[in-house]
C-alpha cells in the first residue's frame, strides 16, 4: 500500500480502529530455538541473553495502538491524554509516530522517530500551532516528551547493539499478581546524547519479555522505573504489555500509558469488507505524514 496523502493515512487509522483480529495468524516466523548459553563470563552471558530476547521478538512487521496516558504530579494531581502510535519494524531500525489525539490544546502534536542501530536515532516533533516540523537535536533527546516522564530517547526501542551488557544475577518479581523468575541485566548506552549512565532490565526467564526497567542518571543515581504489566499474547506469538508505568524517583511524578487497542502485523486482521488488511509502509513514517492529522 503506497499512501501518498494525509486523507489516505487518516482512513488507514479509522479502519484499524474498527478491525477485528483474524482467527488465523499465518505466516509468523517460528520462535528461534534457545541456545546453550555460556555462563562463565557475565558480559558474554548478558549480551547473549539480550540478543536472544531480541531475536525471539522479531518478525511482527508493524504495530498500531490506541492508548490513554495519565500524567500525575508530585501532589497527586492528574491529567489524561489520548494517543495513537504506529510502528514499522525494519532491519535498519524501526520507525514510529506517536500522536496526541486529546485534549484539544495538544491535539495533533506528534513525534516521529527513525531508529539507527549502532548510531544516533533521528527524531522530529510536529506542533500544529506553528504548523512546522522541528528536528529534535541529539542533546534535546534527553528532555521530556510533552511533559511526560518519557523522554524522546525513551521513544526508541532498546536495541542490543546500542548497549554493553552484563548479567548481574537472577531474581524474582511479582507481575500481574504472580511470581516471575527473571534475569537481571545491566545495559550501558554506547551512543552519544543519552540521559542515562545505565539501565537495569529484569527479563522474564520463561517468556523473554522485559518486566521492569530501572534507569540511572548520568551521576549514577536511580532516576526512573518502567513497570510493564497486563500482558497480552498476540497471535500466540508475541508478548505486549498493555500498561506501562514510568515512575520518576527524583521528581515523584508518574506517567501511565494504558492501551485500549493493540494490533501487530496488520495483514493478520480483516477490514469491514472481510478481506485482509495491508501492512503499513515507509510512506506513513515521513515528515509529510507527521504533519497530517
Amino acid at each position: 500500500m503506497n499512501i501518498q496523502t494525509s486523507r489516505a493515512i487518516l482512513m488507514t487509522v479509522v479502519l484499524l480502529l474498527s478491525a477485528a483480529p483474524s482467527a488465523l495468524a499465518q505466516g509468523l516466523p517460528p520462535v528461534p530455538p534457545e541456545p546453550k548459553f555460556d555462563k562463565s563470563d557475565p558480559v558474554k552471558y548478558g549480551t547473549s541473553l539480550a540478543k536472544y530476547a531480541e531475536a525471539r521478538d522479531a518478525g511482527w512487521i508493524d504495530s498500531y495502538s490506541k492508548s490513554k496516558m495519565t500524567l500525575t504530579d508530585a501532589r497527586g494531581d492528574s491529567v489524561t491524554r489520548e494517543t495513537r502510535q504506529l510502528i514499522l519494524e525494519g532491519q535498519d531500525g524501526d520507525k514510529s509516530i506517536a500522536r496526541f489525539m486529546s485534549p484539544a490544546e495538544i491535539r495533533g502534536v506528534a513525534a516521529l522517530t527513525h531508529e539507527h542501530p549502532g548510531g544516533t536515532d533521528d527524531s522530529w516533533l510536529y506542533l500544529p500551532s506553528s504548523r512546522r516540523v522541528r528536528r529534535i537535536s541529539g542533546a534535546n533527546r534527553t528532555s521530556s516528551f510533552q511533559g511526560t516522564e518519557f523522554t524522546y530517547e525513551d521513544l526508541s526501542s532498546i536495541d542490543p547493539d546500542d548497549y554493553t551488557w552484563k548479567h548481574l544475577g537472577d531474581d524474582k518479581l511479582t507481575v500481574d499478581g504472580k511470581q516471575v523468575e527473571v534475569y537481571k541485566l545491566e545495559a550501558k548506552p554506547t551512543y552519544k546524547n543519552t540521559g542515562y549512565s545505565k539501565l537495569e532490565i529484569y527479563m522474564s526467564k520463561k517468556l523473554w519479555r522485559p518486566e521492569r526497567t530501572v534507569y540511572y542518571d548520568k551521576a549514577g543515581r536511580k532516576l526512573k522505573t518502567l513497570t510493564q504489566s497486563r500482558w497480552q499474547h498476540i497471535h500466540k506469538r508475541y508478548w505486549r504489555a498493555t500498561v506501562l508505568e514510568m515512575t520518576n524517583h527524583q521528581t515523584h511524578k508518574k506517567t501511565v500509558i494504558a492501551s485500549s487497542a493493540l494490533f501487530l502485523n496488520m495483514a493478520l486482521y480483516k477490514g469491514k469488507n472481510g478481506k485482509p488488511r495491508k501492512n503499513l509502509t515507509a510512506a506513513q513514517f515521513t515528515r509529510q505524514a507527521l504533519e497530517s492529522k
